[in-house]
């Protein structure tokens, strides 16, 4: 599925930037392009197989020389020695494999210590069918490192906690605990090592080490096992191991680290425009991902995460605290931000859903009852992946009504980042590849994948000239719309395509870029030629009004 969903789309918004910014990294060993938005570890990672290629690295060109992110990642990507369908998509196969492979070790490793192989199993499985890992685990971004390092890290910070007692001998009236110290000098230091690449791969990583510690403490304080200054000291090897870590990544430039962290908490703090069920809004909403986790997780993976919790309650264990607040905690914070364009953006909660619905199929298990009622939402969740694939990026549950509605909760990179005029490409073609009129939101230059356009209303960091498609000359006036733009989310009038809402496409490309026929639609054409003049193509707007 991973690879049907690469095979079918073009470059999300800001792949380009992170893929050419990760091979600049690894040609020049200079950390410059996007450091300041982004440390260097999930960009160098994802572009690692394209020294095997040498694609031009442009270092001479103006775009190169200034940093400019985009118009570089549009100039590596578009116009190399390799054709951009193989750097990308070499790209996003090895993110697919190595994400998903250290997710499925963790995932693993975690189930198996907290509740047994059997757990384990259900959770992998769980793990592999899930939408949101399947598509981001497949993208050149900097969200899959961070999801399975921020896990990996309390996955081996709970191992810590949870090393046995070797033995216990008495001296008079003390009982003296004899711990498994190798054990314990390995597993912090392991922690360390993993939150060093967690920090290394995203600036919010940041939070890691003072909550594992205070998982540490907490957990000592549940269950006591050393003094705390003995605990103190595997805190400071962790922390030694995270710092070193993160050193060697960044070659020892600490302060490239912290001022990249401190530019990036300035952008995070400024808000960002979004659109969430027909809210607009700049600083956020706080059921902007309450509602992006209930309709785009399968209902089957939140009955089995409800019955993961119900287990928990049951037979609750210290442990488990290690399974639900580390996720609860970072979902909280999530909550409270100002930038919300992405179910993306908590990832990192998604792999201790796994688990938590790995533990509710063993427990559903041995419940008759519970399996019946469990039975239709596995039908619902193997026909929604057919019906959504390959395109699951854009996959909602059945309370939004599938991925055809998912536009209308949640759009950007929820299901539209620009991927899916590839897919356009082809639909076209399928109809003698007439020109259209573009609203696009992405930086996927249209010309490459042969699609003749006229731009209006694009968003986009890059300058998408179109083909000297001429309105007038056109045969059918045809619009094609992305999701985005349809909700008028970056637009400062909130209504330019609300007139769209109530007309039924031609037909949707991947569920995210709509196709109008305004050929026998006199309102319609009344209303884009206002956009054209609008956007200063008066000419434009006088040959659409004489149709």
């Amino acid at each position: 599925m991973g690879v049907a969903f690469i095979r079918s789309a073009a470059s999300t918004y800001d792949e380009t930037v992170h893929l050419a910014s990760g091979y600049s990294y690894l040609a020049t060993g200079k950390y410059v392009m996007n450091i300041m938005d982004h440390p260097p570890l999930a960009e160098m990672a994802d572009a690692f197989p394209l020294l095997a290629y040498k694609p031009n690295i442009f270092s001479s060109h103006p775009y190169f020389m200034q940093a400019s992110l985009y118009h570089y990642g549009d100039l590596f990507l578009y116009q190399n020695i390799v054709p951009a369908d193989k750097l990308l998509n070499t790209a996003r196969l090895f993110s697919l494999i190595l994400w998903s492979g250290l997710l499925v070790f963790f995932i693993g490793l975690f189930a198996y210590k907290a509740a047994g192989y059997e757990a384990a199993a259900y959770s992998i499985v769980v793990f592999s069918f899930m939408p949101v890992f399947i598509s981001n685990n497949a993208l050149v971004t900097t969200d899959a490192a961070p999801a399975v390092f921020y896990f990996g890290t309390f996955c081996l910070g709970y191992i810590f906690s949870a090393l046995p007692v070797l033995s216990v001998a008495g001296r008079g009236h003390k009982v003296i605990k004899v711990l498994d110290n190798r054990g314990q000098y390995v597993y912090a230091a392991l922690a360390g090592l993993v939150t060093g690449l967690a920090m290394a791969s995203k600036f919010s990583m940041f939070i890691i080490p003072p909550l594992l510690i205070s998982f540490w403490i907490g957990h000592n304080l549940l269950e006591p096992k050393m003094r705390l200054s003995r605990l103190l000291w595997y805190s400071a090897i962790y922390m030694a191991a995270s710092v070193f870590t993160l050193a060697v990544v960044y070659k020892f430039d600490m302060g490239l680290y912290l001022a990249g962290l401190e530019e990036t908490l300035k952008r995070l703090d400024q808000g960002r425009s979004s659109f969430v069920w027909g809210r607009h809004s700049v600083n956020g909403v706080l059921w902007y991902f309450p509602l992006a986790l209930g309709i785009k997780t399968p209902l089957a993976v939140l009955a089995l995460l409800l019955a993961g919790l119900a287990a928990v309650i049951k037979s609750f264990r210290k442990d488990f605290v290690w399974l639900i607040l580390p996720p609860l905690i970072y979902f909280a914070i999530s909550m409270g931000a100002k930038v919300q364009i992405g179910f993306r953006h908590i990832l990192s909660v998604m792999p201790f859903v796994a688990v938590l619905a790995g533990l509710g199929a063993v427990y559903i298990g041995e419940k008759k009852a519970l399996r019946c009622v469990l039975a239709p939402l596995l039908v619902l969740w193997g026909w929604g992946l057919v019906k959504t694939g390959p395109y699951y990026l854009a996959y909602f549950n059945e309370l939004a009504g599938g991925a055809a509605n998912g536009y209308k909760f949640l759009v950007d990179s929820n299901l539209d980042w620009g991927q899916d005029v590839k897919t356009l490409s082809v639909r076209l073609n399928e109809r003698g590849n007439p020109p259209v009129v573009l609203s696009y939101f992405g930086v996927a230059r249209p010309e490459y994948y042969g699609i003749k356009y006229l731009p209006l209303g694009t968003i986009s960091n890059v300058e998408l000239a179109g083909t000297g498609e001429d309105v007038c000359r056109m045969d059918r006036l045809l619009l094609a719309v992305s999701a985005t733009n349809l909700q008028n989310t970056y637009y400062p009038d909130k209504h330019t395509f609300d007139w769209l809402k109530s007309r039924k496409p031609e037909f949707s490309a991947g569920y995210s870029l709509f196709l109008y026929d305004l050929t026998s639609d006199k309102d319609g054409a009344g209303k884009l030629a206002e956009l054209f003049d609008r956007n200063g193509m008066n000419r434009e707007a006088d040959c659409v009004r004489g149709r």
